[in-house]
Order: structure tokens, then C-alpha cells, then sequence
């Protein structure tokens, strides 16, 4: 595809092989990505994405990814509120990710789906913790996600509305911009999260070729 001139774009919360890294390295321009870094403690991380990349192991491949000519931004997703987004973890997260290279990061509330509301259930064995998570849903709304063939429990908007003023405030002092999830929070914005882009926006359409 990279060869054709085709841009490639991914997400991940896993470690980039160094054998991508040289691919990418040969294509600058061609490659964007999101790597998902919700916050800079390993320890919440592994309650949380326990199957993810470590904190230092993602900041390493955002720096490997930019030096490669690859354009990163990371996705801060879920923020898992009063437990990732205190003023201290964020202050935390935005210097990380500022310190790492990164600009624009994506951000949105968990949003709970049937599937991941039980996962959570079930894998968080603290029940002070447990109730801190799904506690703030108890007032929640229930939102459609994407195409709207779908739908979860959101945060009240009230809540979401303040709490991303303050995220914006904070990341802004980082130098970070901060892009809010619009496909899963249609009630806020209609903003859309996937912030990187590749250098050459053309692209063909089903029928058409290059030559006419």
C-alpha cells in the first residue's frame, strides 16, 4: 500500500516493532497514528489495560514513530473520571505526552457499552473502586456511538461539559490541544477525534482512477 502511495493510519496501545519503524521510516508523510496513553501511572494502567503497552514502552514508541517521520497523536481513551482525572494525573499525562513530542491528543469519557460495563464488573476486584467507576453512571445518559447502530451509558453531560473545559485548560498549559470525541458525545460536539492525518489528503473515489 505505502509503495502505491496509499497513506496508511492506525491506533494502538501496543508496542511498534522496530521492523514498522524502518518500513515507516522509508514513507515519511504516508503514516499517521494514535497511540492510546490514558495516563502516565503503570499502576492504574494495568487495573484498567492490564493486555497494554507499559507508560515508558508507549512514550518510547511515540518517539521512535516522530523520528521516523510518522504523525502521532495520542488517544487519552477512557478517561475514567474521579479516578485518571484529577488535576495532578492529567498534569502528569499532558507533561508525558508533551515531553514525548506529541500536540493533539484525543479525549473522551468511558462510555459504557453492555460488554464493557460487565468486563469491569468482573475484573475490578476492588469494590471501593468498582463503585467509584460506575458510581457517576447511576445519572447517566445513554448516548448512540458511531453509525448509531449502537449505543452506551455517558457520563451526564453536565459533567462531561466541565470536566473537558478543565482537561482543555490543563493540556493547554503543556502546549497540547485537546480534541474532544464527538461519535461519543453527540449531546456535546460533533468534533471528530481522529486527529492525525496524512500529509497528502487526496483520495481517489471507488470509480475513478488516477488518469481519468
Amino acid at each position: 500500500m505505502l509503495e502505491a502511495g496509499v497513506g496508511v493510519q492506525f491506533v494502538t496501545k501496543a508496542v511498534v516493532p522496530p521492523d514498522f519503524i524502518k518500513l515507516f521510516t522509508r514513507f515519511r508523510g504516508l503514516v499517521c497514528c494514535q497511540i492510546g496513553l490514558s495516563c502516565a501511572d503503570d499502576n492504574i494502567r494495568k487495573i484498567f489495560e492490564p493486555a497494554t503497552a507499559s507508560v515508558s514502552e508507549k512514550l518510547a514508541t511515540i518517539k521512535n514513530l516522530i523520528e521516523a517521520g510518522v504523525t502521532v497523536g495520542t488517544r487519552a481513551d477512557p478517561l475514567v473520571y474521579g479516578v485518571t482525572d484529577s488535576d495532578g494525573m492529567l498534569n502528569d499525562l499532558f507533561s508525558a505526552t508533551a515531553g514525548a513530542g506529541v500536540k493533539e491528543v484525543a479525549v473522551n469519557y468511558l462510555f459504557l457499552r453492555p460488554a464493557i460495563r460487565e468486563s469491569i464488573r468482573v475484573n475490578i476486584k476492588d469494590k471501593a473502586l468498582l463503585a467509584k467507576v460506575l458510581g457517576p453512571y447511576s445519572e447517566g445518559c445513554v448516548l448512540p456511538i458511531g453509525l448509531k447502530n449502537s449505543q452506551g451509558l455517558a457520563l451526564p453531560k453536565e459533567i462531561r461539559e466541565k470536566a473537558y473545559e478543565r482537561i482543555k485548560t490543563i493540556a493547554l498549559s503543556f502546549g497540547v490541544s485537546i480534541h474532544i470525541c464527538g461519535c461519543q458525545n453527540p449531546d456535546i460536539t460533533a468534533e471528530l477525534c481522529n486527529i492525525t492525518r496524512v500529509s497528502n489528503p487526496v483520495q481517489l473515489t471507488l470509480f475513478e482512477s488516477s488518469s481519468g
